[in-house]
C-alpha cells in the first residue's frame, strides 16, 4: 500500500472520530503526530500553485459566476469562424 493510500485512510479513520466525539460532544484529543499528518495532508490537498492563485480570488471567481449565469440564460452569440467575431466586434478598425 502507497504512503499516499495510508495518509488518507488515517485521515479519514481520524475524521471518523471527529465526527462520533461531535455528535456526542465530546472533545477529542490529537496526539502530535495525527496532528502533523493532518497539518501536511490539508497543505498538500488545499495548495494552490502560486501561478494559479489569480483563479480562486473573489472577484475572478465572482465573474465566473456571471459567466456561467450567462450561458445558461443563453446570453451569447455563436460564431462560425474567428473572422466573424472580429467583423462582429469591428476589427480591425
Amino acid at each position: 500500500m502507497s504512503t499516499e493510500l495510508r495518509t488518507r485512510k488515517k485521515v479519514r479513520a481520524f475524521a471518523r472520530q471527529a465526527h462520533l466525539a461531535s455528535l456526542n460532544n465530546e472533545t477529542l484529543l490529537v496526539a502530535p503526530e495525527t496532528a502533523g499528518l493532518l497539518a501536511t495532508y490539508l497543505q498538500e490537498t488545499l495548495a494552490v500553485a502560486e501561478d494559479q492563485a489569480w483563479f480562486w480570488s473573489k472577484a475572478w471567481q465572482a465573474a465566473e459566476r456571471e459567466s456561467e449565469n450567462d450561458l445558461s440564460a443563453e446570453w451569447y452569440q455563436a460564431f462560425d469562424t474567428m473572422e466573424d467575431l472580429l467583423d462582429d466586434l469591428g476589427w480591425p478598425q
